[in-house]
């Protein structure tokens, strides 16, 4: 198969035609039909809008922003059950049954957003009487990131227990069960009749702070010329290119190379190279425009045929993303790809007018686009912050898997990535955009193992046009527990032109056709969606997902919830559990 060159547009394969069918959805949409949705269930009360209205509001009615379970989804108003969504049994404490309440497994843990609106939590807690005197497990309650409740050991023998404890002016509830430590066999632990009592209509929601500025160099930056390196060590310094056509950084050697501290700014690409082993971290990346009519913003990595390739803690600025084409490593030595904590402003593929200003037409690009990466364990991207403002950017998909796989037995791991933002250069007149989130599946492959194998989970995608995330081909990709808010607007309140839908899954190829079948085996479940169209009268619709193939091919989507009608106030709230997240997990991204 023919390798696609870095420096070549990317065929437009995916979204210029199901744009075409994601319009057509949304247009009826408008006339009133939404198409094929998942069903709302028992376990699935979360199928409306909700708000925390005054007085007193059973939890099992709010959405999670974020959520982890160890054997199979949380389950609401269900034990925990077993892998599949929706297969609990009624909650049973010490013989006193509970029509509401969630079923987890050790380890479990489920935030939500209280607004500052509630002065209390309470809560039946224990280990299900499904497992007999079996289990042990630790419940604990945080809020606003500081534990108040802990409950010590409980095993299926023992008493219910009761948590009663203020959240009064808290932002964020964290509700976690532990194994105990040791092991969670048996650990079916059941949070029973969950409440918020003496809530407020207002409460005291701090305003969600803006995206952190861009960090400066440190003192006044002095750049050298290019460097190429041709030996194995640790390099740091200041680099730049003023010419298009030269890598700022170049990379020469196949010996284990680090770049660190350092500050790198290029009319070109910032780091290049081919067959390496490259560890890039805590740097500032930063593009510049390139002055020549038709030319994009030179890319923050260019790494081909690569051995190894761990990119850890920078800083990328108008860059036009990071491009990996092809592994030639050693997996059994350990080497791999790792993708982790770094921040993008602003993902540019728009042509330069040579003048210094752009063009109205773009060079597809993705802040991450993995061609032909294949049968590759242990890879991941996470903990990556990727915000792209209207007028300043034109991305198309934001992480993009081109023909690209992980194996069966250690899937790629995309997850707990934060991205604000997918725009052409003009979104509030502009109706044509493919991209968005996150896209597995992309182009055409006759091996099966050659494209999916991937897990994408606990990832939010906010303000963003066409989609969020997308399964268009592979085999054996799951996306779950994700986040996705789109109001339509953009954040001056400006509708945005381009049609707008939260999850996808479509065999765009009919690959599932194929013999043998190379789109089979995908899932989109236990995902959060608030995805708002606006029309050029004012009026909304809301669009959460479309399935253009699902339920065939051995693939579902299911137990997905839409919290109905998106509005800006609800993006900007998920910067802030962005941050709550980060400071929760002990993360810091950037350098």
């Amino acid at each position: 198969m023919k390798s696609k060159s870095p420096f070549a547009a990317r065929p437009l394969r995916t979204l210029a035609a199901p744009l075409g069918i994601v319009s057509l959805a949304l247009a009826l949409a408008a006339c009133g039909s939404t198409g094929p949705a998942a069903t709302p269930t028992a376990s699935d009360p979360v199928a409306t809008p909700q708000t925390i209205d005054a007085g007193n509001n059973s939890l099992v009615f709010e959405p999670f922003t974020a959520s982890t379970n160890a054997w199979g989804p949380v389950e609401r108003n269900r034990s925990n059950g077993e892998q599949g969504a929706s297969d609990g049994r009624t909650i049973t404490l010490n013989g006193k049954t509970y029509s509401q309440g969630f079923g987890t497994h050790a380890g479990s843990s489920m935030s939500f957003n209280l607004g500052g609106k509630c002065a209390t939590f309470t809560s039946d807690i224990g280990v299900d009487d499904e497992v007999g005197g079996g289990g042990s497990v630790v419940f604990q309650v945080f809020a606003d990131g500081a534990k108040v409740f802990d409950s010590g050991v409980m095993t299926g023998a023992s008493a219910t227990k009761q948590v009663n404890v203020s959240v009064a002016g808290k932002q964020e509830l964290k509700l976690v069960v532990t194994d105990a430590g040791d092991g969670n066999t048996y650990d079916h632990a059941d949070w029973a009749s969950p409440m918020l009592l003496n809530c407020s209509a207002t409460g005291t929601t701090a305003p969600a702070p803006a995206p952190a500025p861009a960090p400066a160099p440190s003192g006044n930056v002095t750049y050298s010329g290019p460097i190429t390196i041709t030996k194995g060590g640790t390099y740091s310094g200041n680099w730049e290119s003023q010419d298009p056509n030269v890598p700022a950084v170049r990379i020469s050697t196949s010996e284990p190379v680090v770049i660190e501290n350092s500050n790198i700014r290029s009319k070109g690409n910032l780091i290049l190279g081919v067959q390496n082993r490259l560890t890039i971290r805590n740097n500032r990346l930063y593009a510049v425009n390139p002055n020549v009519y038709g030319k994009i913003a030179g890319k923050a990595v260019v790494a081909e045929e690569i051995y190894n390739l761990r990119i850890e803690n920078n800083y990328f600025e108008g860059t036009s993303g990071v491009y990996l084409r092809q592994f030639r490593g050693n997996p059994g030595a350990g080497e791999t790809i790792k993708i982790l904590r770094n921040k993008y402003r602003n993902v540019d593929g728009r042509q330069s007018n040579g003048q210094g200003g752009y063009l109205n037409a773009q060079t597809i690009t993705q802040a991450v686009l993995f061609n032909q990466v294949q049968r590759v364990p242990n890879m991941e991207i996470g903990w990556n912050e990727i915000i792209n403002e209207p007028g300043k950017s034109w991305p198309e998909e934001n992480i993009n898997m081109y023909v690209s796989s992980g194996t069966s037995d250690s899937p790629l791991l995309i997850h707990n990535n934060y991205i604000q933002g997918a725009y052409n250069a003009d979104p509030a007149n502009n109706p044509n955009y493919a991209g968005g989130g996150i896209l597995v599946g992309d182009g055409t492959t006759g091996d099966p193992s050659l494209s999916g194998n991937t897990r994408v989970y606990n990832n939010q995608v906010v303000g963003i046009s066409n989609h969020a995330f997308n399964i268009v081909g592979g085999v054996n990709s799951q996306f779950y527990n994700n986040r996705v808010v789109a109001s339509g607007r953009l954040p001056d309140g400006r509708r945005i032109a381009a049609s707008i839908v939260g999850l996808v899954m479509w065999d765009i190829n009919k690959q599932g056709n194929y013999s043998p079948a190379t789109f089979w085996n995908n899932q989109m479940r236990d995902n959060t969606v608030a995805v708002t169209n606006v029309r050029t009268d004012g009026s909304t619709f809301n669009n959460p997902w479309w399935w253009g193939t699902c339920n065939l091919f051995n693939s579902t989507c299911g137990n997905n919830n839409s919290l109905g009608t998106a509005t800006l106030d609800m993006e900007r709230a998920e910067y802030n559990n962005w941050l709550n997240k980060l400071s929760s997990n002990g993360v810091k991204v950037g350098p």
